[in-house]
């Protein structure tokens, strides 16, 4: 089953304030797949933290860029990686369901031509997440400079070209800053073509609290709505208290979202309840 997945730039596994809240976030949601960006760890070290994660499986990319880690029930039928991307075709173990999930990080024209190549050869659902370390249009950015044309036209013409969808929301990137120049951005990212789409209409892609990096974990459920039975949801008073508990909610509930205003009231609610449950 193609259920839960996180994407996070954790900006270093060694910083044990991120790899102490990763082990959480997986054993509390049991990622089926987790791909880390930026590691700034050696290979030889991959099979230690495979295993602290408890996961099946791991493999990085050329570059040591990006570690990926997936469970025993996918198998993996086939990959691609370059110095900015790494690509897996996987199948549910005992089905004939295929899929692909590619990872990358940082910005360049190489990705794009990257993305390019993997669209051109996929007939199959097809996932991509990760740091892009740039922004679609002005939509994306809060704060800061203006946005050019020429910040965003290379990647508004790949995700034309090879037809990606975007799942989740925006500004998940932050400067640190509390006063002064405040910047938000969008700088990472999941999204989906069409097969994906059609495959798991109800996926859904909330951003949890940044902690131990600038950049917001991306924490992907797919079906969403009918992978599991919903739990009451009982609100404690003491997280009032809490040093952070105003700053969670402000920042789940100004995340834009799109739909009706009910649908977008629902999503609203459901990213504050995962923000305090956290």
């Amino acid at each position: 089953m193609i259920n839960k997945m996180l994407f996070w730039n954790i900006r270093s596994v060694r910083s044990q304030r991120a790899f102490e809240r990763l082990m959480d976030l997986n054993r509390k949601h049991q990622y089926s797949y987790i791909a880390i960006l930026e590691p700034f760890q050696s290979p030889v070290e991959l099979e230690i933290y495979r295993r602290r994660l408890g996961m099946a499986n791991a493999k990085t990319n050329m570059y040591v860029k990006i570690w990926i880690f997936w469970s025993e029930d996918w198998e993996e039928l086939e990959s691609m990686d370059t110095i900015q991307q790494l690509t897996c075709q996987f199948c549910i173990r005992g089905t004939r369901e295929t899929f692909k999930i590619t990872a990358v990080t940082i910005e360049r024209l190489e990705l794009w031509e990257d993305l390019e190549y993997v669209a051109s050869t996929t007939t199959c659902p097809w996932m991509v997440g990760g740091d892009f370390n740039t922004i679609l249009n002005d939509a994306e950015k809060l704060g800061g400079l203006p946005v050019t044309i020429t910040e965003t036209v290379d990647f508004a013409q790949c995700l034309g070209g090879v037809h990606l969808m975007n799942l989740g929301s925006s500004y998940n990137w932050w400067n640190g800053r509390i006063e002064g120049d405040i910047i938000f951005k969008r700088l990472d990212r999941v999204l989906g073509n069409n097969e994906f789409m059609n495959m798991l209409p109800d996926t859904e892609v909330p951003h949890l609290i940044r902690q131990g990096s600038d950049h917001a974990p991306l924490h992907v459920e797919c079906n969403a709505e009918n992978n599991h039975i919903a739990k009451p949801f009982k609100f404690m008073n003491f997280w009032t208290k809490h040093s952070e508990f105003h700053k969670r909610v402000e920042e789940s509930w100004q995340n834009e979202c799109i739909g009706t205003p009910i649908k977008v009231l629902q999503t609203k609610l459901k990213r504050v309840k995962m923000a305090l449950v956290e």
